[in-house]
């Protein structure tokens, strides 16, 4: 299969062509660009690690749909997925977007609009869902509750989009995004994300803004309490996602639910009104 990766502000670029050449597919990338100083300044090294393992660049989003089979978005600058989503829509062939969808519930919406309308088969989350330790604790009872721990570095003040997304989505794997209610408290070290869902059971995010490395949750049940960690430097769930990827660029069917992936966006907003509102 030929596979487009656009975006090199990233070294997801790096991790998941590195493992897709693995598996024998055919590489070829776009570099993009970057409003976010961070991600902008990584182009031209990721870039160069890509030309390095053999994979060529191709100048036109356009000649790169025409070249592709499927096509990665990994650009960190999550302003920059719907012009790119847009710019490859004139096919029909399945994108996967890097977390998260989109820089904000809008843009999540129109993407996702202009996907069904035109056809074309969408899937987007974070890594962290694939988890061997998320899908373990799946596989338990069903879970009442959860509570995260999680990194949480910000790109801009409340900016949970970056890094919050990770924690949004591993909830959303577990336990849904049936939110009711939310509270955010936070000083200069972490933020606590209280979020009530609509059963009444409450789950809860404690993101470290700096030294946090690993992500770490509790999943709760009537039975029983269970900690989980994932373990810093355990990338093993690169491999799942791209398992993922893989199946759903053959079936053009996403394992995760459009409804899920855009009220996961949303949820994130609203996080981030509510603690602006309470700054």
């Amino acid at each position: 299969m030929k596979i487009g990766m656009i975006g090199t502000d990233s070294t997801h670029a790096l991790a998941f062509s590195e493992r897709l050449k693995k598996k024998g597919h055919e590489l070829f990338a776009y570099r993009g660009g970057s409003l976010i100083e961070l991600s902008r300044n990584r182009i031209d090294r990721v870039s160069g690690e890509l030309r390095k393992n053999g994979i060529p660049f191709i100048t036109t989003l356009q000649e790169l749909a025409n070249i592709c089979d499927a096509f990665i978005i990994t650009s960190v600058d999550a302003s920059q997925h719907f012009e790119q989503f847009a710019d490859l829509s004139a096919s029909d062939k399945p994108i996967f977007i890097d977390k998260p969808l989109a820089q904000n519930y809008e843009q999540a919406s129109s993407i996702i609009e202009l996907a069904n309308e035109k056809g074309i088969p969408l899937m987007s989350c974070s890594a962290l869902r694939f988890a061997e330790e998320i899908q373990l604790a799946k596989s338990h009872k069903s879970i009442e509750a959860v509570d995260i721990i999680t990194p949480l570095p910000m790109l801009q003040e409340f900016d949970y989009s970056y890094y919050g997304i990770h924690a949004m989505e591993m909830i959303s794997a577990l336990k849904g995004t049936s939110v009711k209610d939310i509270a955010v408290n936070f000083n200069n070290q972490q933020h606590f994300i209280t979020l009530t869902f609509q059963d009444g059971t409450v789950s809860t995010i404690r993101g470290y803004l700096q030294h946090h490395q690993s992500f770490q949750f509790v999943a709760h049940t009537q039975q029983q309490s269970e900690w989980f960690e994932i373990a810093e430097g355990d990338i093993r769930f690169y491999d799942y996602l791209i398992d993922a990827i893989v199946q759903f660029f053959i079936e053009r069917k996403s394992a995760i639910d459009q409804t899920d992936t855009l009220q996961t966006i949303k949820l994130l907003e609203q996080i981030k009104y509510v603690a602006s509102k309470s700054h």
